[in-house]
């Protein structure tokens, strides 16, 4: 890894679809990623934790150190690979003060791109990262309150209702009568607050760093819809 770089910073990286980077990577999930793949794998949620993910958290490796969902042409859920993906050969460190990037050592024969004829806020809107960026966001800030609490301050939350934000926020919709939200980027906010309010907490007091210069709220706003 290299000096950190903020999405004002010059860079630009050309993918040139070798697939080298898609290996002995340990790629950590969220509640939104595991959406996003499943709504790409067209699985529920929970098989999809079953047969691709370690416990939910880390996407499965095959023998070779290859990620499960690569084929033979590259990876079989492009259009929903999660955040870390879109981001290399970029690093993103978030903590309550902001962000920064950094560049990631890449494969020693990786075929992609390097260069310095764009900023790294073009790159992230590239690559579709804004919405998972926001989704990580709205966790991390949730996260960072839980792991605070006593133990039983978690006994409302079970394994699933934590990692499954379709079923959690359908369930929690039909008990109060309400329409679910159409958009999954919807459904990510109503889960970070339904978490947040099963364990008492109050949410207007969890802020992270969006933008730069700009605090992002629990739950967290600007998500797009990954299916327009």
């Amino acid at each position: 890894m290299t000096d950190p770089l903020s999405r004002a910073s010059s860079f630009s990286y050309r993918c040139k679809a070798c697939s080298r980077c898609c290996r002995d990577k340990k790629i950590q999930l969220n509640p939104y990623e595991l959406a996003r793949l499943a709504l790409a794998a067209e699985l529920p949620v929970v098989e999809l934790i079953e047969r691709f993910t370690v416990d939910g958290v880390h996407l499965r490796q095959q023998p070779d150190g290859t990620c499960v969902l690569l084929g033979p042409e590259g990876c079989t859920v492009h259009r929903h690979r999660p955040l870390v993906c879109r981001l290399y050969p970029l690093g993103r460190i978030v903590n309550p003060t902001g962000e920064r990037f950094v560049r990631v050592t890449p494969h020693p024969r990786s075929e992609g791109l390097f260069g310095e004829d764009g900023r790294v806020s073009d790159y992230l809107a590239q690559q579709g990262a804004p919405p998972f960026m926001a989704a990580a966001d709205a966790y991390y800030a949730l996260y960072l309150r839980l792991a605070v609490l006593p133990p039983d301050g978690l006994s409302a939350l079970g394994r699933m209702d934590l990692l499954d934000l379709e079923t959690t926020v359908d369930a929690d919709c039909r008990r109060r009568g309400e329409t679910p939200p159409e958009t999954l980027e919807e459904r990510a906010e109503h889960h970070v607050a339904i978490l947040a309010a099963r364990c008492g907490l109050l949410l207007a007091n969890v802020s992270v760093r969006g933008t730069p210069g700009s605090p992002l709220t629990v739950p967290a706003p600007g998500f797009s819809d990954p299916r327009a």
